[in-house]
């Protein structure tokens, strides 16, 4: 099985560097790149299988068949390797900040964690800061 991480550039600061079509970027976490199976859950829906594109300390990327509505409130699972190497699943709260078509297909959803728990923002602290 091949490494997700073997290509994956350093962590960048956002907003430094323009968005496609000139407008600014208005993220100002770092993000690192991450590869990992996701889960968005809505309520009363069947859950929605995805893949993180990247993770932030308050945030993520998941790139989803559908789009989501910005603003809509969602539980979002996802995995995330730990220095060892396994993989962690996660779980916080979290609200869709927008939903951009992607190159590859379906959408990529960018979403902000809404109050997520202590254990969560650890480990994506230790995962942006490794």
């Amino acid at each position: 099985m091949s490494n997700p991480f073997e290509n994956a550039s350093e962590p960048q600061k956002s907003g430094q560097e323009p968005k496609a079509g000139g407008g600014a970027e208005r993220r100002e976490a770092i993000r690192r790149p991450l590869r990992a199976n996701a889960m968005v859950l809505l309520p009363g829906q069947p859950g929605r299988v995805g893949k993180t594109v990247d993770v932030s300390e308050t945030g993520l990327c998941v790139a989803l068949t559908d789009a989501l509505p910005a603003g809509t409130q969602c539980l979002v699972g996802f995995e995330l390797p730990d220095k060892a190497g396994s993989r962690k699943r996660m779980q916080s709260k979290a609200r869709v900040v927008h939903s951009v078509l992607s190159s590859q297909g379906g959408f990529k959803v960018g979403m902000q964690l809404v109050t997520p728990p202590d254990d969560v923002v650890r480990a994506l602290q230790s995962f942006i800061r490794e």
